[in-house]
């Protein structure tokens, strides 16, 4: 479990000022599986959201966001601790409203009628002028007798959005609103949500969103909650005191941002690491003193020489697969061959010119694949990672790279049960099931997307589609 770090301060309005809209405390929510086996999804979650604030959950899959926040929307119970509101302004109001990944409209239903009913226990004419005012606001004026398989995924988004609005709740809970649409969509949503929070009549008191996106909470949140996974815990908070509309070209705007990407990919970081220390037993690295101003990476930087990579390996725990492409990895290791004594995350990322977020899965794949360690945010070839980066011969690389995705226990135990079955190959349900067994809190197909990806790259498996059949290759 990666511990968040003692004594980093971030400059924020002083509490005593702002009036508690929402109060979580303690919050734990445990699941149990079919086979009775207990899952603890969230553990310890102590939490305050503010009157005015806008705020937004961050974190990596299976951290608990979406959980975190049905409990406080009163979707889903908790185990353990609870969840307390403030008094609404007007006791007729509601206390929340909840804005889904999906649209969730009704389809028989106009576009009028779908916002209306969140509003059905008013009195006709102030319902209609409700409706009214939140459809011109929304632009939707011209749409309102259109059925929802009418709209583009945008404008059924915006249905979504008003039917929430409409009620003048206390607070507003997004879950991942933008995540099934396209980027150009998305960010013409996340500017009209900015600009409605923007408008000086609104009722709703605060806002929380969840996100697996840092443009999301740069452009939208006044204040960041990170978590970190399994359980899901608070990493770390992050206050974003930008006046609205917000410039994203602006030198506030991309440090705020820079500091916040380099959190999260710390949390990234500190994850891979933390599991690579309990397979290889490093030694610990040495962090920064407490009260230093300076950021931990900096002091897990060689002074020199290259860090010795891990001499011998044990065998590996039964580790998900990233669902990335292997042609990215090899990029990877042939930039860091090009490095003597490895080379910063974040200088990496700005030399590929890439974020870090989209670097970091080809360096967890590296990682899983015993050709790269990290040393804080640091990343260093291991033996077999630079052998790989400098042999020419593209067989031979090829030959490295199979026997690097062989030595996962996944792949190699679906890899024997492939052999096995020889010409008449293995039914993907078989495979499936293996998956299942070997890692029970993971999506399958998720899983098996990725092994596919993974074991045709190196020619250790094909798939007939047709038949849904697994073969192993020469």
């Amino acid at each position: 479990m990666i511990r968040p770090a003692q004594n980093i301060q971030f400059v924020q309005p002083a509490k005593e000022t702002r009036k508690t809209v929402v109060s979580v405390r303690s919050l734990c929510k445990d699941f149990v599986r079919p086979n009775g086996n207990v899952v603890t999804v969230l553990e310890g979650m102590n939490l305050d959201v503010y009157d005015g604030e806008f705020l937004a959950i961050l974190g990596t899959s299976g951290s608990g966001k979406s959980t975190l926040l049905k409990c406080m929307a009163g979707l889903l119970k908790p185990t353990r601790g609870g969840v307390t509101y403030a008094q609404p302004e007007k006791p007729e109001d509601p206390l929340v409203s909840f804005v889904f990944q999906n649209f969730s409209l009704f389809p028989w239903m106009t576009v009028r009628e779908n916002v209306e009913i969140a509003v059905r226990h008013l009195p006709k004419h102030e319902r209609t002028a409700r409706v009214d005012s939140i459809l011109e606001l929304v632009g939707l004026a011209s749409y309102e007798d259109v059925f929802p398989r009418e709209l583009s995924g945008g404008m059924k988004q915006r249905v979504s959005l008003s039917r929430a609005m409409v009620g003048e709740p206390m607070v507003l809970y997004l879950d991942e609103p933008f995540s099934a649409l396209d980027p150009l969509t998305s960010e013409s949503l996340r500017a009209e949500i900015g600009r409605l929070w923007m408008q000086p009549d609104r009722n709703i008191r605060a806002a929380v969103f969840v996100t697996h996106n840092l443009d999301e909470a740069m452009q939208l949140a006044d204040r960041v909650v990170i978590l970190q996974a399994n359980p899901g815990m608070i990493y770390r908070t992050f206050e974003i005191p930008l006046p609205r509309p917000r410039n994203s070209n602006s030198p506030e705007f991309r440090k705020l941002e820079d500091d916040l990407a380099r959190l999260f990919g710390e949390l990234q970081l500190g994850r891979m690491l933390s599991d690579h220390e309990e397979e290889h037993h490093h030694p610990p690295i040495s962090a920064a003193p407490q009260d230093s101003k300076e950021p931990q990476q900096k002091s897990a930087r060689p002074v020199s020489g290259a860090p010795a990579a891990p001499q011998t390996e044990r065998p590996r725990r039964t580790k998900p697969l990233i669902n990335t492409s292997l042609v990215l990895v090899e990029g990877l290791l042939t930039r860091l061959a090009e490095e003597e004594i490895g080379m910063d995350l974040y200088d990496l990322a700005d030399d590929m010119g890439q974020s870090v977020d989209l670097v970091l899965p080809a360096v967890a794949s590296g990682e899983l694949l015993g050709l790269l360690f990290t040393p804080g945010t640091r990343l260093v070839l291991t033996e077999r990672g630079r052998s790989f980066a400098e042999e020419q011969d593209p067989l031979l690389r090829r030959a490295i790279l199979r026997d690097s995705c062989l030595n996962l226990p996944l792949v190699a135990s679906i890899y024997e049960l492939v052999k096995g079955k020889q010409s008449e190959g293995l039914e993907k349900a078989i495979a499936l099931e293996q998956i299942v067994m070997m890692l029970p809190f993971e999506d399958p197909d998720v899983q098996f997307e990725a092994l596919l990806k993974w074991c045709r790259h190196v020619n250790l498996m094909s798939y007939d589609a047709l038949t849904a059949t697994l073969y192993a290759e020469d």
